[in-house]
């Protein structure tokens, strides 16, 4: 009974570590991938948190659950996940967050579209495994003139998912072939190169291929980013910047300054330090204090001590703890993107620069 028990402890032990090691940045890459495909609406922002809520990212769904609540603010499943209640025509708080059961949605794909994306799918694995693995320039030149040729948008995700394995030359023709593929699926995977690939070259051929296009299918993914990471949101900005999206200046303005966890080292003392004492002590009476009660009277002795010896007085060592602090962090990529967008300089003052759009807008409104 004992050894079944530490089998089933240890096989318990290595899943946790593999969840630990494996799940996890599967997770993070599937979040990325469906933040900057998610239209921006509430419904959208609903979709997203009962999907991080299943899979255990729960900062995340608290996050999109308030986003849907600021785009809508009687949406009955955000306002029920943070923990309201409605009483008559109100909502009112009703304690912790309560847990809303995720809701599965499956598409239906026709087969004939399935039979499409697959034949595409070995057609550009094929021309990546005999032309663009190849050392020979002229070998990787001939499969680049095959991939140029595809035009299907079903193929925007095959070319991203096998192209993006490649050296950085194969992936800036990768970047050169989502540019001219219709529809939104390009668009988005344009999107995910610019907020996550190493290579400098690479992203700003993503940039110009987004500002090739003959749609805008990009910017609501784009502006999805600017939720992500620090570096997601530094990467989205600098695009936004690039691509002069004037309807980004809001959501740009918001992100100026971040609070972001940082950890610290702080020099503190240990636990409390300690007292020793070596010797004797001699005990005397030094004063007699009479006690008067109704027909007695009582004398309490006062107890003096001597002590005859030495002490000690010891101090723990200071020591370095590392602790995770909130900090607020200026955002320079956002600042010039601003700038570019705009062609105003208020800094970082948040409020300056909202003044600025709304006398803006109202100056656009009248002149309509």
């Amino acid at each position: 009974m004992r050894c079944s028990l530490l089998a089933i402890l240890f096989t318990l032990a290595l899943a946790a570590a593999a969840y630990g090691l494996d799940y996890a940045p599967q997770l993070d890459r599937e979040y990325t991938d469906r933040l900057i495909a998610m239209e921006e609406s509430a419904p959208a922002h609903v979709a997203l948190a009962e999907w991080c809520a299943k899979v255990g990212l729960d900062d995340k769904a608290t996050r999109h659950w308030k986003e849907a609540l600021h785009r809508d603010p009687h949406n009955a499943d955000a306002r029920a996940a943070l923990g309201y209640v409605r009483r008559g025509d109100e909502w009112v708080e009703a304690g912790d967050a309560v847990s809303v059961p995720a809701v599965g949605i499956q598409r239906y794909t026709p087969p004939a579209v399935d039979a499409r994306r697959r034949d595409l799918e070995q057609r550009i694995q094929g021309v990546y495994t005999q032309y663009l693995s190849a050392l020979d320039p002229a070998t990787w030149q001939k499969g680049a003139d095959e991939m140029l040729l595809v035009r299907d948008p079903l193929a925007a995700e095959p070319v991203h998912r096998i192209l993006s394995n490649g050296n950085e030359k194969t992936r800036l023709l990768m970047c050169e072939v989502l540019g001219q593929l219709p529809g939104k699926e390009a668009a988005h995977r344009l999107v995910r190169v610019v907020l996550s690939d190493s290579s400098r070259a690479v992203y700003d051929a993503a940039v110009a291929a987004i500002e090739m296009r003959s749609d805008d299918h990009a910017v609501p993914s784009m502006l999805n980013g600017l939720n992500g990471s620090e570096e997601t949101l530094q990467r989205a900005a600098h695009a936004l910047g690039e691509l002069r999206v004037w309807k980004a200046a809001p959501r740009l303005v918001g992100r100026l300054e971040t609070r972001e966890p940082r950890t610290k080292e702080f020099k503190e003392k240990g636990s409390p330090g300690a007292y020793f004492f070596s010797g004797d002590i001699v005990t005397y009476i030094a004063d007699v204090e009479p006690v008067v009660a109704p027909g007695a009277v009582a004398f309490n002795p006062i107890i003096g001590a001597i002590p005859s010896g030495a002490g000690v007085d010891v101090d723990n060592p200071v020591v370095t703890v590392r602790k995770t602090v909130i900090v607020t962090v200026r955002q320079p990529e956002v600042l010039e993107a601003l700038k570019k967008i705009t062609g105003r300089d208020f800094g970082y003052d948040e409020v300056a620069w909202r003044g600025w759009l709304r006398q803006r807008e109202a100056g656009s409104d009248r002149n309509e």
